[in-house]
């Protein structure tokens, strides 16, 4: 059976969130993390132990994703998350953020053929004795899709338990179509399962997928699944509007728990409904004020009066 996976998103989907969707709507097989970034001082940061905390992600299937371009930093967080019970790792090649690019590291590292082989043949060596598998999520290369030839032959030579692809490159950041030929390439050409991401927001995008590439291990969905969380609940439309708001209270008081003052609490809240407020054909007034919102209070209130009316 194909499975769901809901992307990692930075600053969206952490364990936070994960927890709360799981809990009141179906759909993902597995969660993924945003990316955690081991370096030299071979330590996780507290937010990233937070992430791959056990009790945190109690009740789901939460795969850790790493952001590295040194394979020895690399091999180190394998080793410190398969302690932890996981038994896999994503790596990151496909973030598409400047600051990350240029630091050699998400789709920055595709720019890099031969030090990437050279990173897979020392990290498949080094953790083979972990009990921990190896997913990768890539773009299709930095400044042009023909990359992806020699990327892919690349990913051939080694035992990548998923290949996740989202077909793109760096410099496409998320704007326009998905480059719809290069996923027909690596569906055809990968010696490993493939995984299909990429602007599928809607059902039908999602069974139009499934009938184009229908060995593919399993669809990722981003964008889709934050803007509509009832997806594979309701459908295309909202219908459960209070499981909606029950989802959205918990969301809040969750925050008002973790963070400390109205702005803060809305810019992470207000960070969601970017995603979810066309999904639901509002006004523009409507979208205007709880842009303009500025107080938690209002927001409870104004949260529970859009949601009616969609």
């Amino acid at each position: 059976m194909t499975g769901i996976y809901l992307a990692p998103m930075e600053g969206v989907t952490t364990h936070i969130y994960r927890r709360i969707f799981n809990k009141y709507y179906s759909g993902p097989d597995k969660y993924f993390t945003p990316f955690l970034s081991p370096n030299q001082t071979k330590s996780f940061q507290m937010k990233e132990l937070e992430e791959i905390d056990n009790e945190k992600n109690a009740g789901m299937v939460t795969v850790p994703q790493l952001l590295c371009a040194n394979a020895e930093h690399f091999i180190w967080a394998c080793k410190e998350i398969a302690e932890r019970g996981y038994n896999e790792v994503n790596f990151n090649l496909g973030c598409p953020s400047n600051t990350v690019v240029t630091k050699k590291k998400g789709s920055g590292f595709l720019f890099y053929p031969d030090e990437l082989d050279a990173f897979f043949e020392k990290v498949f060596e080094g953790v083979k004795s972990l009990g921990v598998e190896i997913s990768v999520k890539t773009r299709l290369g930095k400044h042009d899709p023909k990359e992806f030839e020699r990327i892919l032959e690349i990913y051939n030579r080694y035992p990548i338990k998923e290949l996740i692809v989202h077909p793109r490159i760096q410099k496409d950041f998320y704007k326009g179509e998905i480059r719809r030929e290069w996923l027909d390439y690596a569906y055809e050409n990968s010696k490993n399962p493939i995984c299909v991401n990429g602007d599928i927001f809607l059902k039908e995008n999602l069974e139009e997928n499934e009938k184009k590439y229908p060995e593919a291990v399993a669809f990722m969905l981003g964008r889709g699944l934050i803007a509509r969380p009832y997806l594979f609940t309701d459908g295309d439309r909202l219908k459960n509007k209070e499981t909606f708001k029950a989802f959205n209270k918990e969301l809040l008081d969750a925050y008002c728990e973790r963070m400390s003052g109205d702005f803060s609490i809305l810019c992470k809240l207000k960070e969601l409904w970017y995603y979810m407020l066309p999904a639901l054909d509002l006004s523009k007034d409507d979208e205007k004020s709880l842009k303009k919102t500025t107080k938690v209070t209002e927001y409870r209130c104004l949260i529970n009066e859009l949601i009616e009316k969609a």
